[in-house]
């Protein structure tokens, strides 16, 4: 049997099978030729050699295809859809998680930061750099310079309090 012998017998199938399995029947055109690319793409996969009859083949793919329809179809909106008069979508989202005076203050404080931490000399950067941002332990950076621990310890002590000074 060709293509076009088997749709025009599957024809009722299909109409059946939109009636019982379809949640929304709404669409019943767009279901019907769902359903007919379905049924075609169901040939290519058929063999007959397994004594299943292709019309119940169908029948069950079918039921299958349309009870899952609604789950797979992608229901989209734009965030550009027009909600009011020159309203959008888009413009009635708020960012939960920002405030802008907050990331404003942020970055003023990270430029502030960062020229007191430009004054310093370069070793004082060197072991702020190594003690804090690299999170080096004392005892390891006390070693690399050549100094005890404690004296390590208060010099970076001295140096935050000059860049806090700074700040203020």
């Amino acid at each position: 049997m060709d293509k076009k012998t088997i749709l025009e017998k599957a024809h009722p199938l299909i109409i059946s099978s939109i009636n019982k399995y379809a949640l929304s029947k709404d669409e019943f055109e767009d279901l019907y030729q769902e359903g007919v690319l379905m049924v075609l793409e169901l040939l290519d996969k058929y063999d007959g050699s397994k004594g299943v009859d292709l019309f119940y083949y169908l029948k069950v793919q079918l039921r299958f295809f349309y009870l899952n329809y609604e789950r797979y179809k992608k229901k989209t909106m734009s965030l550009n859809e027009p909600i009011g008069d020159d309203i959008v979508l888009m413009d009635t989202l708020i960012d939960q998680h920002s405030n802008a005076e907050e990331i404003m203050i942020s970055k003023w404080e990270y430029k502030t930061v960062y020229k007191a931490f430009q004054s310093l000399d370069s070793e004082d950067k060197f072991i702020i750099e190594q003690s804090i941002i690299m999170k080096r332990t004392l005892d390891d950076l006390a070693k690399e310079l050549g100094i005890s621990r404690t004296t390590l310890f208060r010099r970076r002590r001295k140096i935050l309090e000059r860049i806090s000074d700074k700040l203020r």
